[in-house]
């Protein structure tokens, strides 16, 4: 099993997709709420996360660039953790594009969109 740190703002959300990847055998899932920009950090290093899937959004611990320093300064600490960002790309079309470019930059590993089905999300995660 590949423990995977959760951060996810929308309780629901955050609910759904920590059971999907319960129920999947294949990830142990941490579910945070980070308060503070260094508790995802803190939390990863302390879970030895081997991903982290952490959402963007407008909310002042969420934003693309707390998430970018957060998943930066992840990298430094765990070189092997791979940082997996999640936006809406339909109520929040300028977070999607740049979490977007985040990725074409090399800063992260991954990211979807909300709108994705769970079966392709727990897939994409697996081929990590």
């Amino acid at each position: 099993m590949r423990n995977i740190v959760v951060s996810i703002g929308n309780g629901l959300l955050a609910e759904a997709i920590t059971k999907m990847l319960n129920e999947s055998d294949e990830f142990q899932p941490f579910c945070i709420t980070d308060n503070k920009k260094n508790d995802l950090v803190d939390q990863c290093k302390t879970l030895s996360a081997e991903t982290v899937l952490a959402e963007v959004s407008y909310n002042s611990n969420t934003t693309i660039n707390t998430r970018l320093a957060q998943a930066k300064e992840i990298r430094q600490k765990m070189p092997e953790c791979k940082i997996v960002l999640l936006c809406d790309e339909n109520s929040s079309p300028d977070i999607a594009r740049d979490v977007m470019l985040s990725k074409k930059d090399g800063l992260i590993d991954a990211f979807f969109y909300s709108s994705v089905t769970g079966k392709y999300l727990l897939a994409a995660l697996s081929a990590l």
